[in-house]
């Protein structure tokens, strides 16, 4: 008996099922998780008291939108606190920005390759998508971005430092995205990285698209990546002004973010000490990787994020499927088409970064024979 399929929408129809975090084969203990651009190293002491504390009142709905974390979040960034907005994650900031900036007769200007999100909530809001390559360094291509607007272009994402390359727009580059971008388009900055980006003399794209940008404008941020609260689900968005807020507000549902996360970024807020040990290990494990890569024959993109990239000139999932069932996790692109060669390895300690080099050369090595066989 087949099931009635009258109750999906037809946009349902153009989407690919979700993505799998992935993992090791049954029966295979994980060695090194480096697939999710996850910290190796946990949240700081801080956060993990304060979740404690307010585990104590999860019986009732969180107070507010984040009320303490909002104030120190937009003194950290010189806005008044109505433009911040908190969400599960920074994933729904961007999932956000289609909802409100997109419709089936807009499109969306995008970087290629980077954060799958982009391309999934455009599709998911039946707008038009228009992915520009990134630079042979990794970074966002602005001029190409720019050129690829359309009169029908209602939302512009750019990332830095990149996702799944890695490379970083200077501060001239992102005042030109700023200014280029039409005042009547949304641009969205996906700052997910953003620690490890200052930390290696990024520009903060806040203060840049407040001093260059008429326009409205997001920039997006975690927890996730340098505070090292990826399992807490926390990211936040400031916005150009509370109607963004607002607009925001009309598209997602209440009380998204638990009081246990914002509990634990606040706290994390407050120790710079254990911030600047993460993006300290990450700059080591990233130098470490890249040299890496190039011992064993390959270009990495230049990376300011905590993950390395390479063309490995080879299919890389059978690759990553050997490296996982030694127990070590790495991920490809997870583009539709023309990365299938394109590997990446987050980085986790020192221990853990060398132990994927040398599962690395065995897979490639394996990989190799396998492929001598078949053509014998």
């Amino acid at each position: 008996m087949s099931i009635p399929m009258s109750w999906r929408s037809k946009r349902l129809a153009g989407l690919a099922p979700p993505m799998r975090a992935g993992g090791a084969p049954s029966g295979v203990a994980p060695r090194a998780r480096l697939h999710l651009n996850e910290s190796p190293w946990g949240p700081s002491p801080r956060a993990i008291a304060a979740a404690a504390e307010a585990a104590a009142g999860v019986n009732r709905y969180p107070p507010g939108e984040g009320g303490p974390l909002v104030a120190a979040l937009a003194a950290r960034s010189g806005v008044d606190p109505g433009r911040i907005i908190l969400a599960a994650g920074s994933d729904l900031i961007l999932h956000y920005a289609c909802m409100i900036a997109l419709d089936p007769e807009r499109s969306c200007v995008f970087p290629r390759p980077s954060f799958p999100r982009y391309r999934l909530s455009t599709a998911i809001a039946g707008a038009r998508a228009i992915p520009v390559e990134v630079g042979p360094d990794g970074a966002n291509d602005v001029a190409a971005m720019l050129a690829a607007i359309t009169p029908d272009t209602g939302l512009v994402f750019a990332c830095t430092p990149n996702g799944n390359t890695g490379g970083m727009l200077d501060e001239a580059a992102l005042a030109a995205l700023a200014t280029g971008v039409p005042d009547t388009v949304l641009l969205c900055v996906d700052e997910a990285y953003a620690e490890f980006g200052r930390a290696a003399g990024g520009p903060d794209a806040v203060a840049v698209l407040a001093a260059h940008r008429n326009g409205p404008w997001i920039v997006s941020r975690t927890f996730s990546k340098a505070f090292a609260l990826a399992g807490a689900r926390l990211g936040y968005g400031v916005c150009s002004g509370e109607d963004i807020v607002e607009a925001i507000g009309s598209v997602r549902p209440i009380f998204e973010v638990s009081a246990m996360s914002v509990a634990m970024a606040h706290a994390s807020l407050d120790d710079a000490v254990h911030l600047a040990t993460i993006i300290d290990g990450t700059a080591a494990g990233r130098a470490q990787l890249a040299a890496g890569l190039r011992n064993l024959g390959f270009s990495p993109w230049p990376s300011f994020a905590n993950f390395v990239s390479a063309d490995i000139g080879r299919p890389a999932e059978p690759v990553i499927a050997a490296m996982a069932a030694r127990g070590v996790l790495a991920r490809g692109f997870r583009e539709p088409a023309g990365y299938d060669t394109a590997l990446r390895i987050s980085v986790g300690t020192a221990a853990e970064n060398a132990l994927a080099l040398e599962t690395l050369a065995a897979a490639l090595a394996a990989n190799a024979r396998t492929a001598e066989e078949t053509l014998a």
